[in-house]
């Protein structure tokens, strides 16, 4: 029923840890689908051994990458996740669930931060969840839906009707751009995965935040930002 696509580049830290939640929930009919960068450490290996479809892909930027899973994808659900995210217990059957209606589009999800800094990780949700409760709040007013990348179902030939996501930074916005407005969109904010908090320490909270501003500006107006460099 579903094809839970992850895009990967050296992620054997994460990669097993993930799978095997999703394995955990997951049924006869779903499949995982793993689209890897040509990893220098064992991340496909380790995802071949636990039983996910390892789909190999010159590193072209991480909506490319998701892309190239749904066209690999034998279901017409497909479930996008980031290797470093850790889905709550009930994950994939609250996606089912939502998907008996029949006339369902697509589902969001909510992103919550894990830090070992109790501080930083109340700055990252306060970010992050009413990040959501916005894109909510704008769903039902225009119709237009912003699905998190990171936490979301969709419909294969939907998601296909448009190309699936490009190579940009924030991807989600540009694919919110493309889509046509639709009201047949749930926000469930009980749809929960726990993210690592890696992209902030990295290039700190600030400056990351900031440049998601400045990307989706660039999306909005036409010419979006090149993922050179992002997310290596």
């Amino acid at each position: 029923m579903l094809s839970i696509i992850i895009p990967t580049y050296n992620e054997e830290e994460n990669i097993a840890q993930l799978l095997d939640r999703l394995n955990s929930q997951k049924s006869e009919t779903d499949e995982i689908i793993v689209v890897d960068g040509y990893s220098k450490d064992r991340t496909a290996e380790i995802a071949r051994q636990k039983g996910a479809k390892v789909i190999q892909q010159e590193k072209k930027g991480i909506g490319l990458a998701k892309t190239e899973g749904a066209k690999h994808a034998s279901n017409s659900l497909l479930v996008h996740l980031d290797c470093d995210c850790i889905p709550h217990p009930d994950f994939l059957n609250r996606i089912k669930l939502h998907f008996s209606d029949p006339h369902l589009v697509a589902v969001c999800g909510v992103d919550l931060y894990h830090s070992e800094s109790r501080f930083w990780k109340t700055m990252y949700n306060l970010y992050s969840v009413p990040v959501f409760w916005l894109a909510n709040a704008a769903h039902k007013v225009s119709g237009k839906y912003w699905l998190a990348a990171n936490n979301n179902a969709i419909r294969k030939d939907i998601f296909m009707s448009v190309g699936g996501y490009r190579s940009v930074v924030c991807e989600d916005n540009d694919l919110m751009k493309r889509l046509p407005s639709c009201k047949n969109v749930r926000y469930d904010s009980g749809l929960v995965v726990t993210l690592s908090d890696r992209r902030f320490r990295q290039d700190g909270f600030i400056r990351t935040v900031l440049l998601w501003a400045y990307a989706n500006i660039r999306v909005w107006i036409g010419r979006g930002m090149g993922t050179e460099g992002y997310r290596d």
